[in-house]
């Protein structure tokens, strides 16, 4: 599930912002860092982090496989971008990857809950990088500042 939020006149300190991602998600269990990476692009900065899920977890269809958050831009100017991965989320039938692995009655009642562990946990991180980034700006957090993109 992609989320993208540009940030306008915040004056935010971003390598502070990062590393509170970071920290965030080195807090959940379930996580590893795997891959770090910073540069410019076309002049612009950009910091980004990659969490990859501990083991393949009990349940497979619909949880959580990984996360990355990307901060591009400068203080007063910037993307965060947030994208998370679940395990059988390109399947045309909902439930078909279940079905696979653990018969029909597993693939009907999956079918039902897939991506649900994905989409709650990029919610809490989404509402947690809104608290981050209030955190680490010197300006007031408002709705005009912030342009969210689908």
């Amino acid at each position: 599930m992609p989320f993208v939020r540009r940030y306008k006149d915040m004056e935010t300190d971003l390598d502070a912002l990062y590393k509170d991602v970071v920290k965030e998600l080195q807090n959940e269990n379930e996580l590893n860092i795997v891959k770090e990476m910073s540069g410019v692009v076309d002049k612009m900065p950009f910091m980004s982090v990659t969490a990859a899920r501990v083991s393949v977890p009990k349940a497979i269809l619909g949880t959580l496989r990984e996360v990355t958050v990307t901060i591009t831009g400068l203080p007063n100017d910037y993307l965060i971008e947030m994208h998370t991965g679940e395990w059988f989320n390109n399947l045309i039938v909902p439930g078909a990857g279940a079905t696979i692995l653990g018969g029909p009655i597993a693939g009907v009642a999956a079918a039902g809950t897939t991506g649900l562990l994905a989409v709650n946990y990029g919610r809490k991180l989404n509402n947690r990088i809104k608290e981050l980034v209030k955190k680490n700006s010197k300006s007031k957090y408002t709705d005009e500042k912030v342009e969210a993109f689908v």
